[in-house]
């Protein structure tokens, strides 16, 4: 199989902004000086105080604000040939050259919980290749979590984690995206672990994820090895998270995650025997071993079996492998190779990986080991918890 390779790298561009502050009113206290004793006594004056100002509720809600009219608002407005940021008619515009590097800046006030939302367009780029980014709980170029949106209505959410990319949800079409250009206006609710994602005031995703706890904000945009893009970004607001306040969305009921059963090694069997993924003719182009891997996988959920996606990469090779760990409850993990429902004993780093039927090559020393969610064809995987 060919190795699963990340390309999105991340370029960080420093960004020196300052939050919008909210404006305290001090009140005064009128205070009369003591009166001079005289002949006649004067009235006794009472200290009156300044009535309360009365509480807005925008203003209260609010943690950052810009409709970017005003091109002194703190955004850089940069350009180093591969990539511009700029204010245009109201908006601020990204746009990037042709690479499979995405450029994005950030805010300089970190949030835990909040609301934020933004609307974004689509100018220029291939409509399935390149997006529109939104970047939260940035911590530094290792450590954050983005959510890309295409012109052609899909979008999906991936993470860095000490420098390791991951995909929280698979590229996926959403019914609530304007394509063509159109402006769509994405809502983020972080609380804690857990995060919510609407698309033009409509709910359409939520997840929980434990790794980061707070961080700043930004904008972005990716482009493709075959297209440039350009994107713009207007009315950012980052809102207090709360649900009386009226900016924060009604928390959704979150989707239950599947609880896959674990199965004895002779129920294992059974299924292995059942199941004919490994019917499949193997292409190294079409349908290989990772191919083989996501539909074993599939198929054993179908069942309600648990089942992990396994890759390792070879010592010396620039290709690695594919295959599938089932747990048992009486022989805990048992890694299946799907082409053929032979197994693997040796799965640890530094072994030559040999089935243990000796039906095939070994293939080599493994040097890492990596486990996958759900997966598709075009090998976009999503990270474990």
């Amino acid at each position: 199989m060919k190795r699963i390779a990340i390309m999105l790298v991340i370029v960080l561009f420093t960004l020196a902004c300052a939050p919008l502050e909210l404006a305290k009113s001090t009140l005064g206290v009128f205070n009369t000086a003591t009166a001079t004793a005289s002949s006649t006594p004067e009235p006794t004056v009472t200290p009156t105080q300044a009535p309360t100002a009365t509480p807005d509720p925008v203003k209260d809600a609010t943690l950052y604000s810009n409709d970017f009219s005003d091109d002194t608002r703190g955004w850089d407005a940069a350009d180093d040939g591969e990539s511009r940021f700029y204010y245009s008619k109201g908006e601020y515009i990204i746009q990037v050259v042709k690479t499979d590097y995405s450029f994005y800046n950030t805010s300089t006030t970190s949030y835990d919980n909040f609301v934020l939302s933004v609307d974004l367009r689509h100018i220029i780029g291939d409509d399935e290749t390149t997006g529109s980014m939104v970047v939260w709980r940035y911590k530094d170029n290792d450590n954050f979590y983005a959510l890309t949106v295409m012109d052609d209505g899909t979008y999906y959410i991936h993470r860095f984690i000490k420098g390791v990319y991951g995909m929280l949800k698979l590229p996926t079409s959403s019914a609530w995206l304007n394509t063509t250009g159109k402006t769509n206006k994405v809502t983020i609710t972080a609380h804690g672990d857990t995060y919510a994602l609407y698309f033009n005031d409509h709910y359409e995703y939520s997840f929980q994820d434990q790794a980061i706890s707070k961080g700043y904000f930004g904008m972005g945009a990716q482009p493709s090895l075959d297209s440039e893009v350009e994107v713009a970004f207007d009315n950012l607001n980052v809102y207090r998270y709360d649900p009386a306040n009226g900016f924060t969305p009604s928390a959704p009921e979150m989707t239950p995650t599947p609880q896959y059963q674990s199965v004895s090694w002779k129920e294992l069997t059974q299924f292995l025997a059942n199941d004919h993924t490994n019917w499949h003719e193997y292409d190294i182009d079409d349908y290989n071993c990772m191919d083989f891997a996501i539909d074993l996988v599939a198929n054993a959920r179908y069942s309600n079996i648990d089942a992990k996606i396994v890759t390792v990469q070879f010592v010396g090779q620039e290709t690695g492998h594919a295959f599938v760990s089932f747990e048992t409850s009486d022989r805990g993990p048992v890694f299946v190779e799907p082409q053929g429902d032979n197994t693997y004993s040796n799965v640890e780093i530094g072994n030559n990986l040999c089935d243990d039927w000796g039906e095939f090559e070994c293939m080599g020393t493994i040097e890492s080991i990596e486990y996958f969610g759900d997966c598709d064809h075009a090998q976009n995987c999503t990270v474990l918890p």
